[in-house]
């Protein structure tokens, strides 16, 4: 099944009424956008997909369709929300990306990701006095601070632990068996607190998590042309339903 990149238009004034109606707000806009395109277009709605709230040519959402007709039909459907309506400026472009990907191909990319392990099941406790405790989701944790961990317990400085090396490396894992990374950087980071869903014996709670957010770029070659298929249209990581985990791809430059 051929993938489609689509791009569309997006109100942030109309979003963020949205995310505000909807008790949905969060510092990304990640779980509104998510609740957003599930309303507007169920389960043909783009995923992954990045928010580029900044960009030049005007606020607009990138992502990945599988099901072109799908899609189609539920964008052609009128919808009775007008709250919904609203958070989509102007109709969707749609563009097919390749049909096939040839191995040893090599590509500039940037990925936005949430580099988390997991850790189990057990909600980690804060260590009081350390400048990284912060309200960890059950089940995950920063792969950095992980990193930062694993070093003090074997006796070892953490201060030593480069944050961007155990991301790009981070990266690296998740990629293996798709694509191989010729060059990578660590172009954005902060953390951020979002929206997330937590499934309990009582029924589906919403609480806030925080956590890592990067931005990795650089370059790649394909090793295996159906996986990285699977991996484009699955995206990379945790939260890739909720603006992370989406590859960017364009041809490589010099400088990659």
């Amino acid at each position: 099944m051929t993938l489609y990149l689509a791009r569309i238009g997006i109100d942030v004034r109309a979003l963020a009424a949205f995310a505000v109606a909807r008790r949905l707000s969060d510092e990304d806009f990640g779980y509104a956008l998510h609740a957003a395109l599930l309303a507007r277009f169920g389960d043909a709605a783009p995923r992954p997909f990045r928010f580029l709230p900044d960009h030049g040519k005007g606020p607009h959402l990138l992502g990945y369709v599988q099901d072109r007709a799908a899609f189609d039909d539920a964008a052609a459907l009128p919808t009775a929300d007008t709250d919904v309506q609203a958070v989509f400026d102007g109709d969707p472009r749609l563009q097919p990306m390749p049909g096939t990907w040839r191995e040893g191909a090599r590509y500039g990319f940037e990925v936005r990701v949430r580099p988390v392990v997991r850790f189990g099941k057990t909600v980690r406790a804060e260590r009081a006095g350390r400048s990284d405790a912060w309200q960890r989701n059950a089940g995950e944790i920063d792969a950095h601070v992980a990193a930062r961990e694993r070093i003090e317990r074997a006796g070892g400085d953490p201060d030593t632990v480069d944050r961007a090396a155990v991301y790009i490396d981070w990266l690296t894992t998740r990629l293996a068996g798709t694509a191989t990374l010729d060059h990578a950087d660590l172009r954005l980071f902060r953390r951020t607190r979002a929206l997330r869903n937590t499934h309990r014996s009582e029924g589906r709670r919403t609480h806030r998590v925080e956590g890592p957010d990067a931005l990795i770029g650089g370059t790649l070659t394909i090793a295996d042309p159906a996986a990285f298929a699977g991996l484009l249209a699955k995206g990379i990581g945790r939260h890739s339903g909720f603006g992370y985990g989406m590859l960017l791809l364009a041809p490589p430059t010099r400088a990659g």
